[in-house]
């Protein structure tokens, strides 16, 4: 009876934490580095199923965030001479964030996190009907 609401609850703080990592990235997308240090790298979230194993110590099934990682793909280089990081040549590195890809990785995360909302609502409805039966 409990099993759908700890998945849904694994699943929506899945959600969360990937939103979180969104809104992040999101934040530093302007971000650059002074000469010489590496800017901000992108982070992304890796989802994977809860083991049996896990769920025979925690009793949880669902999925849950095995990584967060950084995107070592290139970073943005722009030539502004006049910018306060750039480095000899005028060139300012900035964060490899990509605007379209994270505001599309926020509207997937709202997208799971409702829809496990939804599961957790008709749970609810299911264990109301169950306590009604006895009622009779």
């Amino acid at each position: 009876m409990f099993e759908g609401i700890n998945t849904s609850g694994s699943a929506l703080n899945a959600a969360k934490q990937w939103m979180e990592v969104s809104s992040n990235n999101i934040a530093n997308a302007d971000s650059s580095a002074a000469p010489g240090e590496t800017p901000f790298l992108r982070k992304r979230v890796v989802l994977s199923e809860i083991t049996p194993f896990e769920t025979a110590l925690t009793g949880t099934k669902g999925v849950k965030v095995s990584e967060i990682s950084a995107d070592t793909g290139s970073v943005k280089r722009v030539y502004d001479p006049t910018h306060p990081n750039a480095n000899e040549a005028g060139y300012v590195n900035y964060a490899n964030v990509d605007m379209t890809a994270e505001m599309t990785n926020l509207m997937v995360g709202q997208k799971m996190y409702a829809a496990n909302t939804s599961a957790l609502q008709a749970n609810e409805k299911m264990m109301e009907k169950d306590l009604e039966i006895g009622k009779v």
